[in-house]
């Protein structure tokens, strides 16, 4: 029974989707299981197109440990800078965060408001984690809010 149960394990694994994720700088050298959990969540995010990986580290906040990083989703194999996007995990938390870094435009339709809210959001927390530099969810605050300003006086 035992070995029919094994052979039927082994016959659906080529099923299980592998996600492959590559770290360009080398920083997942000395990786815990916890690092690489969380690359492979957020590989498993991305089916599409196999992330890139950089700046991979830990730290502890508040007597948990959180990994920071920065993922890029070009399809290159060697994307540029502009391409990469900070990410941030808690341990005990299902879901890594990913801040993706667009430009707020000059104006915005009333109906895309909400995500760009959001997705300052997902900075703050970024910030909480010591995952991007201290002020950045404030900066980016701020330049939606000049829109969101700019909006109501031309409305």
């Amino acid at each position: 029974m035992k070995r029919a149960f094994l052979l039927s394990l082994s016959l659906l694994a080529p099923a299980v989707p592998a996600w492959a994720q590559t770290v360009v700088d080398g920083s997942d050298k000395t990786s815990t299981p916890f690092v690489k959990t969380t690359l492979k969540t957020l590989a498993s995010k991305f089916p599409e197109t196999p992330p890139h990986f950089r700046k991979i580290s830990t730290h502890t906040v508040n007597d948990k440990t959180v990994v920071c990083g920065e993922i890029s989703l070009a399809n290159a194999k060697a994307p540029d800078d502009a391409s990469f996007m900070p990410f941030g995990a808690t341990e005990g938390e299902e879901n890594p965060l990913v801040f993706e870094g667009r430009t707020i435009p000059s104006a915005l339709d009333f109906r895309e408001v909400n995500s760009w809210i959001n997705r300052g959001a997902d900075l703050e927390d970024l910030e909480e984690m010591g995952c991007v530099p201290e002020g950045s969810y404030r900066s980016y605050s701020d330049k939606l809010n000049k829109v969101l300003q700019h909006r109501k006086t031309s409305t």
